[in-house]
């Protein structure tokens, strides 16, 4: 029986996932934290951590539902 490239893909990306959305907890917690303390620019250099870990998360998201559509167009076939 041949292996599905799609299970081992989807494996890589929920793992993918997962980092990123650790990332970007652990990001939203520093802003956090560093709101009332941090100057102008270090804040703003926090908010695009924190943009760039959440765009992150979606693109992993995204690719994660593309795979089980075509999944579920290659079933419904």
């Amino acid at each position: 029986m041949a292996v599905d490239p799609s299970s081992s893909e989807e494996q890589v990306l929920v793992s993918q996932y997962h980092v990123a959305t650790e990332r970007y907890t652990a990001a939203v917690g520093e802003l956090s934290q560093q709101r009332a303390t941090a100057d102008g620019d270090g804040y703003q250099k926090l908010l695009i951590i924190v943009e760039d870990a959440r765009n992150e998360c979606e693109r992993v998201r995204n690719a994660l539902m593309h795979l089980h559509n075509l999944k579920e167009e290659v079933t419904a076939v």
